[in-house]
């Protein structure tokens, strides 16, 4: 006589956010024989209906979130930790020396700098959508508002760099190539996050936060500060960077200019510093 032992075995692998995996195998053994069956229909139709409850599905809120997360990653490739828009010429003149001074140096460029008009643009951008004639307007205009050779060559290479970015590991249907523009940092963000949909405000937050904490890595490759200093600093920059995120729908090319002389002059001085680390 022969004896057939049946053993069903099923195994789920819950993955993020509910997805999961479902493997069902079936085994009878015959005198050493393994043979490998498929289940019936509707038992393996009852199984899914099972886990497809528990599946929590992502929201488009969710994708958007996720996408900021990466643009503005440290690991997204743009170049920022290259520059440090005249902070290390301030670090050289005694201006910035500690926490204190470099919190107080990065809150009046969020208030009354150059971050500030980079908000501007980037709004301005994100309004324009996908109309080239209209990027290729603010695009002449922000390198207009470049105050120096290097801060020109700061916010070009960073855009190209994001746009370059954007087009091979987040392509739209909508998302024009420029070819032949000279595209600044902020209205390359503007431009991908209108094309894929991104909320202005959230948009803005987070690459202001991201800016804000390349330039504190900058304080700690200076020597000015130390890692836990830092996260104090960010952590005080935040409301204004919320501040002035809260304004972006708001603002418009209207809006542009600054008032602050003393961070335009380090990025012109610069240029000239004898011994750095900085492109800027």
């Amino acid at each position: 006589m022969i004896t057939a032992t049946i053993t069903m075995r099923i195994t789920t692998t819950r993955m993020a956010r509910g997805a999961a995996a479902i493997i069902t195998m079936g085994m009878i053994t015959n005198t050493g024989l393994i043979i490998t069956t498929i289940m019936a229909t509707s038992m393996t139709t009852m199984i899914m209906q099972a886990v497809a409850a528990d599946i929590i599905p992502t929201s488009m809120a969710d994708t958007a979130e996720l996408q900021r997360l990466a643009w503005f990653s440290p690991a997204f490739p743009v170049g920022g930790f290259a520059y440090s828009q005249g902070l290390e010429k301030a670090v050289e003149t005694g201006d910035v020396i500690d926490a204190e001074t470099l919190f107080r140096w990065l809150d009046a460029g969020l208030r009354f700098g150059a971050a500030r008009n980079d908000v501007i643009l980037l709004a301005e951008s994100w309004r324009a959508g996908a109309s080239e004639a209209r990027l290729r307007e603010i695009a002449e205009l922000g390198i207009a508002l470049a105050l120096s050779r290097e801060r020109r060559l700061e916010t070009v290479q960073q855009g190209a760099s994001f746009h370059a970015l954007i087009l091979g590991a987040f392509p739209h249907a909508d998302l024009p190539v420029l070819e032949g523009v000279d595209l600044p940092y902020p209205v390359a963000v503007g431009l991908a996050g209108a094309v894929h949909g991104q909320p202005l405000v959230p948009l803005v937050a987070a690459c202001l936060q991201a800016s804000v904490s390349n330039l504190i890595a900058a304080g700690i490759r200076l020597s000015i500060i130390g890692q836990s200093k830092a996260q104090q600093v960010l952590a005080q920059l935040l409301p204004a960077i919320g501040s002035l995120a809260s304004r972006a729908e708001r603002l418009t090319l209207d809006d542009l200019g600054t008032m602050a002389f003393r961070a335009d002059l380090m990025n012109l001085r610069h240029e000239t510093q004898q011994v750095r680390l900085f492109r800027s």
